[in-house]
C-alpha cells in the first residue's frame, strides 16, 4: 500500500510539475496568479466540505467565493488589504445572518467563526504566492523555491519519520508524523535551500537560505497539522481525492500556505 502510494505521488509531480513551472516562468504574471486561484477555490471546496458539512450548499458556496474574491483583490491592490479584509468581515456576516436557522443558533457562533476562518486561512494565505511572483526581479525564482523547499522538507519528513521515527510530535491531532520525521524535514528543506544558492539562486544570502529553510521545518508542519486538525474534527482523513496519491487540494497545499507566506513576508522585510 505504502509503494503503491509513493508510485501514485510520484506520477502525479511528473504530471503537475511542468505544467506549474511553465505558469511561473510564463511573462504575464496573470496567469499564475489566476492558477493560484483557482487552487485556492478547490481547497475552499474541500474546507466546507469539511468544516461547514451540515450546513446548506449556499453557505458553503459563498465561503468559496468570498474566500478566492479576498484573493483576487489583495493579488490585484494589495495595498487595500485592509478594505479588503472589511469587505469580507461584512460578507461574511451577512451570509450567517441570511442563513441563520431557528435550529442551530446555539452553533452560529462556531459556524461563523469556521467561515471567517476558511476564507483568511485559504484566500488570504494563498494570496502570498501570486504577490511574490511578481514581487521583483527574483520573483519567479523566490516561488520555485518556496514550493521546492515545502515539499522536499515534506518528503524528507515522511522517510525518516517512517526509517527512525519514534517519538509523536502531536499524537491527539496526527499520530503518524514524528518529531524525528520533524527535524529530519528540517534539515531537507536547509539542505536544498543552500543547494539553490549554489546552482540556480546565486542571489540567495546565507541568511536567506537559513531563514526559509528553518520556515519549511517549523512553519510547513504547523500548516500541516492544523490542516489535520480540521480533518480530525469532521471524522475525515483526506480533505478529498482530487490528486492521486496527496488527497485533496487542501491537503497538498496545507504546508505551501504557511511557508509561501512566510517567503513573501521575508522578500518584503529583509530585500
Amino acid at each position: 500500500m505504502a509503494a503503491r502510494n509513493l508510485l501514485l505521488r510520484a506520477v502525479s509531480a511528473v504530471i503537475g510539475l511542468p505544467l506549474v513551472g511553465a505558469l511561473i516562468f510564463l511573462r504575464e504574471p496573470w496567469p499564475f496568479a489566476v492558477f493560484a486561484f483557482v487552487v485556492a477555490g478547490l481547497a475552499l471546496r474541500e474546507y466546507a466540505a469539511l468544516a461547514l458539512r451540515d450546513r446548506p450548499p449556499l453557505e458553503r458556496a459563498a465561503t468559496i467565493v468570498i474566500g478566492v474574491a479576498f484573493a483576487a483583490a489583495v493579488w490585484w491592490r494589495p495595498y487595500l488589504a485592509h478594505l479588503w479584509m472589511m469587505v469580507a468581515v461584512m460578507l461574511i456576516g451577512a451570509v450567517a445572518v441570511f442563513t441563520a436557522r431557528s435550529e442551530d443558533m446555539a452553533t452560529a457562533g462556531a459556524r461563523l467563526g469556521a467561515t471567517g476562518f476558511g476564507v483568511f486561512y485559504v484566500g488570504g494565505l494563498i494570496a502570498a504566492l501570486p504577490l511574490l511572483h511578481q514581487e521583483s526581479a527574483h520573483g519567479r525564482l523566490w516561488v520555485v523555491c518556496a514550493l521546492a523547499v515545502t515539499f522536499i522538507a515534506d518528503t524528507g519528513a515522511y522517510f525518516v519519520g517512517k526509517s527512525v521515527g519514534r517519538h509523536k510530535l502531536a499524537p491527539v491531532v496526527s499520530p503518524g508524523k514524528t518529531w524525528e520525521g520533524a527535524f529530519g524535514g528540517l534539515g531537507a528543506g536547509l539542505g536544498f535551500m543552500f543547494v539553490a544558492r549554489a546552482t540556480f539562486f546565486p542571489a540567495l544570502t546565507p541568511l536567506d537560505c537559513a531563514l526559509v529553510g528553518l520556515a519549511s521545518g517549523v512553519a510547513g508542519p504547523i500548516g500541516d497539522l492544523m490542516e489535520s486538525l480540521v480533518k480530525r474534527s469532521a471524522g475525515a482523513k483526506d480533505s478529498g481525492n482530487l490528486i492521486p496519491g496527496h488527497g485533496g487540494m487542501l491537503d497538498r497545499i496545507d504546508a505551501v500556505l504557511f511557508v509561501g507566506a512566510y517567503v513573501y513576508l521575508h522578500v518584503r522585510l529583509l530585500h
